[in-house]
């Protein structure tokens, strides 16, 4: 049984590939303890070389958490804690599910603390997946723009991606279920700044599609506005960015409460297909 993890960073901002480990066998409580720490440290973790089944990645999803619901998505009939991420070859004008800058359901009271994703079919050209550390967005900002930051909320919901106006869009990808429902214009206010739960560090909790607005003292609309489009340049600004090119077998395991992604649309005449499962946080997100 293994108990020693071997971690080779990737970026010098995020993401590292864990090699040499066989989930289904060799997670002692040493070796989980380490991996769940490499995941809060580098954001991002690619874990190569796996073959699970459904029931299999669950199994290893329960290990970092209790499952985080999945709103608007049905799950695979195999498993109701799965999701098929999928879009066939004879979908060349579909849009990609996840196709825009976002963190998992951040418009949830406590949105998941981890996102699970494993590659089944994955294109040879095309369809990686990006990060951004939203602890490095927040790193790299001078004092004044942090001390100005410091107090505002994010107003979190899914209107712009589950509203019933989107589900058109939806219903492009013939294997998957979307439903959309007027209970994505709920909102769910969440500090701009909070402070991981695990590592104690702040980051940007933000991200251009499920965040529809800001508030602050004093904050006035036009400046929300502006502040609104800055945030949404700074945060995924390239320098603080992991892109990962998917193989069969990739397992990632990305921490939500620190970053956001995006799945790329370059894969036309392709078929892309990977299961996700999602790890819940045990707390809300929290101010730093």
């Amino acid at each position: 049984m293994k108990s020693s993890l071997n971690v080779e960073p990737l970026t010098g901002v995020l993401g590292a590939r864990l090699p040499g480990i066989d989930l289904k066998s060799d997670l002692d409580k040493e070796l989980l303890a380490s991996l769940r720490a490499a995941i809060c440290e580098f954001e991002v973790v690619i874990i190569p070389d796996q073959s699970l089944t459904p029931e299999q990645q669950v199994e290893f999803s329960h290990l970092l958490g209790p499952y985080s619901p999945v709103p608007f998505v049905k799950p695979i009939d195999e498993h109701a804690e799965v999701i098929k991420v999928v879009k066939e070859n004879t979908e060349p004008e579909a849009f990609n599910f996840g196709g825009v800058w976002h963190s998992d359901f951040s418009f949830l009271p406590i949105p998941p603390a981890f996102t699970i994703l494993y590659a089944i079919d994955v294109p040879s050209i095309g369809g990686d997946t990006v990060w951004a550390s939203n602890t490095a967005a927040y790193s790299h900002l001078d004092s004044k723009t942090q001390t100005l930051l410091n107090g505002m909320s994010g107003i979190h919901s899914a209107s712009a991606s589950y509203s019933p106006d989107q589900q058109d869009l939806h219903s492009q990808l013939s294997n998957m279920t979307i439903e959309t429902s007027e209970k994505a214009k709920a909102t769910q206010e969440h500090p701009l700044i909070c402070k991981h739960p695990e590592t104690g560090k702040p980051s940007l909790f933000f991200n251009p599609t499920y965040v529809r607005g800001l508030k602050g003292p004093e904050l006035k609309t036009e400046e929300e506005e502006n502040l609104m489009k800055w945030l949404n340049q700074w945060t995924t600004g390239i320098q603080f960015t992991f892109r990962h090119k998917w193989s069969p077998g990739d397992l990632v395991i990305w921490d939500n409460r620190s970053t956001q992604h995006i799945a790329l649309n370059d894969y036309k005449g392709a078929r892309r297909e990977l299961n996700r499962t999602t790890a819940s946080d045990s707390v809300p997100p929290s101010p730093y």
